[in-house]
């Protein structure tokens, strides 16, 4: 039987062979056992609410900080395209992709865009927080990994979509203003704080 993975399941296993070995020591010394075997439990129990895998989330807290990472080179490819000097980018916002520094733009690949870019700040702002909370466990820092490699694969998706949508637009493409602009920032604000909450808690 392969052993567990998972540091719950794990635990659980541990738990379960140390029963059963009591039980067997019982039955073997009676009385003295009993004596043994209650020893032997309360010394698991303890070890496994104060021994927490501390391999298990130093390796979790890195796979988290490398999907960050990911998060965070999207957000540097953006602001290179939003305000670098280099011609090559200046021709790429001026010329090829204007819509995409609109935040007005309707195009709905490039609002999914600066929704997703905008969560994806706020998200950032509370993940060191919370990987690196004293009381955190490892189903939460689980939790919280699969968040975070979720919020930047959906981020690099909205990235390269809104590019292939800006490029598609031109330099020319209709703006659609929007008269009832601030109802809309709100919409896409409680779209954004709903997201956050149902984050909030699966971690």
């Amino acid at each position: 039987m392969p052993f567990p993975e998972n540091a719950r399941n794990r635990r659980v296993l541990v738990l379960a062979l140390i029963l059963v070995g009591s039980v067997a020591v019982v039955a073997t010394l009676k009385l003295p056992g009993v004596f043994i075997a209650a020893l032997l439990i309360a010394a698991a129990l303890l070890m496994l609410h104060t021994r927490p895998d501390a391999s298990e989330q130093a390796a979790l807290r890195s796979s988290i900080r490398l999907s960050a990472e990911d998060i965070e080179d999207v957000l540097a490819e953006y602001e290179d395209f939003r305000s670098s000097e280099a011609a090559e980018k200046i021709a790429d916002r001026t010329l090829y992709r204007p819509a995409l520094l609109d935040l007005d733009c309707s195009d709905p690949t490039i609002e999914a865009f600066h929704y997703e870019i905008s969560g994806a700040r706020r998200f950032l702002r509370r993940l060191n927080l919370r990987v690196n909370a004293e009381e955190v466990s490892t189903n939460e820092l689980e939790s919280l990994l699969k968040v975070t490699d979720e919020r930047a694969r959906e981020l690099k998706e909205t990235w390269l979509s809104a590019r292939r949508a800006a490029f598609a637009l031109g330099p020319k493409y209709e703006k659609n203003e929007v008269k009832n602009r601030a109802l809309r920032r709100q919409a896409l604000e409680e779209q954004a704080f709903e997201k956050e909450e149902g984050e909030g808690r699966s971690a």
